[in-house]
């Protein structure tokens, strides 16, 4: 694919993954809902036919406790909202960070979560190293984030609208 070609694929590509992000806060938002009714993800799906349309929970160990789910979906996927809005996209960190903390020790649940993210953003999970990095120090930092320099534009003054003057 030519960079052209990328480019322009690229506000579908964040789309997409945007609305498998609302996907992903409903699973936890319904699961939440019965979480200690059941011991397991699987039983949960079997329990509950409000579960069964959640495809994410059939890609997870079904032995994962519901809270332990919510936990990791929670640790996964905070991160996408700013990288989704980055001017340029942190592939890697998008994937690894789900890898990582959602399928960690589930090696065939990663691989079918993939292939079906693949569906719609055909990069999506490529080029991983081999060890996975958790967003997690993000949780830790203690310290608040500087706030912006006089001067400096935000990083979303103007993604996705380049012509729109930053404060208009």
């Amino acid at each position: 694919m030519t960079k052209q070609q990328t480019a322009m694929q690229d506000p579908y590509e964040r789309r997409a993954l945007l609305l498998h992000l609302g996907d992903v806060l409903e699973t936890v938002f319904c699961l939440s809902q019965c979480a200690d009714e059941y011991a397991s993800i699987g039983e949960a799906v079997k329990g509950n036919d409000a579960l069964a349309g959640f495809t994410l929970l059939g890609f997870v160990d079904e032995k994962m406790t519901p809270r332990d789910f919510i936990r990791r979906a929670s640790g996964a996927f905070f991160v996408w909202p700013k990288g989704l809005l980055d001017e340029t996209l942190n592939r890697p960190m998008l994937a690894n960070t789900v890898k990582h903390d959602l399928f960690a020790d589930n090696a065939t649940g990663w691989d079918a979560y993939r292939t079906e993210r693949q569906r719609d953003v055909p990069w999506f999970g490529e080029d991983l190293p081999e060890s996975a990095q958790s967003a997690a120090p993000a949780h830790e930092a203690e310290t608040p984030a500087p706030a912006a320099k006089p001067g400096k534009k935000s990083r979303y003054a103007t993604w996705p609208w380049p012509d729109k003057p930053a404060g208009a």
